[in-house]
């Protein structure tokens, strides 16, 4: 199983998830951008009431960014959003440097505007684009904010510049484009960054669908209990000695009622029965370990300790003949009636099996004892029988009726028994 496993496409859910991620990291994203843009209009709006000589082109930079990303997180929580919008979004991001430049020009002029935060939101833009787990994303900011910066700075600040500035070299090209190329390069670290985190996340979610996979069609097979405990990786190897309570149940004549009706008729009628039986050992924390033709071995106690075992075998024991009862009376399985065995002890759990294929099961005289009881039940025409050891860890329970002692195939002393007289009476009914 584990080799196709491992050949099989990944599912439809890893996309899902992946997807999902993604459209949770732009939403971050967005809400930091927007509450950015509330800081900077509100700056902005107060600079401009309280006189000063704040540009137009400011002021509508500052609103739209924010109107831009109030409408980024309105199509994200509505499911609109698309992907050329975090080009757009990563292009308003980078845009931003130019603005600031723009505003410190006008300002303080070109000397400033060179020297102050113009240049450096350029840098900001560019690495706002790594979260967002989109690798050429990140490239694109990074050529954005170096084609941004050079246009600013040869076509916009240099022609204002003094001489004397001039003369420092501070706009001289070739140091341009070496910010420029800087940019370039921050960009092509987001990449890789983006890209590692987008394969991390990639392998942390393929792992983890396979995992409910595995899950799944674990469940198929076992128990919730048991596949919780094979997942765990904490089972032993050779197993582990515990005390438990062995419950074997069977269908009685199911022969006769086999030969009598197809086959497909019979496999029906079983579904049905196993079904509503696994609901009621579930119900009560007990393990379905085996279905055996028309018999099934249930444990209590394993894999996980329950120090009422018995009671829980009981008490379930009690609930699967009133479901058989009233199935057959109810025509839903006519003529069902079956047998149920109960013994408690020591017994091995784990795994048994080769190296290709291992079953979780419960090895020991336990179990035999247990398989034993329950073929008694047809030699005293009960319908539960519960042995000693079951009997003594229940404690005192007045509507256990003795039965003395008996022998069985497979084993020399004699087992002493005890019945529930309520339910035989409804079994024969």
């Amino acid at each position: 199983m584990r080799a196709s496993l491992r050949s099989s496409p990944a599912p439809d859910g890893f996309d899902a998830v992946l997807g999902e991620t993604v459209r949770h990291m732009e939403t971050r994203v967005a809400h930091v951008a927007t509450s950015a843009g509330v800081i900077a209009t509100v700056l902005v709006l107060v600079a401009f009431f309280s006189g000063s000589q704040i540009p137009a082109i400011i002021l509508c930079a500052t609103v739209g960014y924010l109107l831009w990303y109030s409408c980024v997180s309105l199509v994200l929580r509505t499911g609109h959003f698309r992907p050329w919008m975090r080009y757009a979004s990563s292009l308003v991001d980078v845009s931003m440097g130019t603005v600031v430049a723009l505003l410190d020009l006008h300002v303080n002029g070109p000397a400033f505007a060179l020297s102050a935060g113009g240049p450096a939101l350029y840098a900001v833009g560019v690495a706002a684009a790594t979260p967002r787990l989109q690798p050429r994303l990140c490239l694109f900011a990074g050529l954005a904010a170096a084609t941004q910066l050079v246009a600013v700075i040869h076509f916009v600040l240099r022609p204002a510049a003094s001489a004397e500035m001039l003369a420092t070299g501070a706009y001289d090209f070739y140091v341009t484009l070496a910010k420029a190329i800087f940019l370039v390069t921050l960009g092509a670290l987001g990449t890789v960054a983006s890209g590692s985190m987008r394969s991390l996340l990639m392998r942390l979610t393929e792992s983890a669908v396979e995992r409910e996979r595995v899950r799944g069609l674990l469940g198929m097979h076992v128990s919730e209990q048991v596949m919780e405990h094979l997942l765990s990786g904490n089972l032993p190897d050779g197993g582990e000695r515990r005390a438990v309570t062995v419950c074997f149940t069977d269908i009685r004549g199911f022969t006769r009622l086999a030969e009598s009706q197809p086959p497909e008729e019979t496999l029906r009628l079983l579904n049905l029965y196993f079904g509503r039986m696994c609901e009621i050992v579930a119900a009560h924390g007990g393990l379905v370990n085996k279905f055996l033709g028309d018999g099934m071995l249930i444990v209590f106690g394993a894999p996980t300790h329950q120090p009422d075992d018995a009671r829980r075998a009981l008490a379930a024991a009690r609930e699967m003949l009133a479901e058989a009862a009233r199935m057959r009376e109810q025509g839903e399985f006519p003529g069902l009636r079956i047998g149920v065995g109960l013994h408690r002890g020591e017994a091995v759990v784990g795994n048994v099996g080769g190296a290709q294929r291992q079953e979780y099961t419960v090895i020991g005289d336990t179990v035999n004892t247990a398989s034993r009881v329950q073929d008694l039940t047809k030699v005293l025409g009960r319908s539960l029988l519960l042995t000693r050891e079951c009997r003594e860890a229940l404690g005192e329970d007045g509507a256990l009726e003795p039965l003395g002692a008996h022998f069985v195939k497979g084993r020399v002393q004699q087992l002493e028994v005890f019945g529930v007289p309520e339910l035989d009476s409804r079994q024969a009914a």
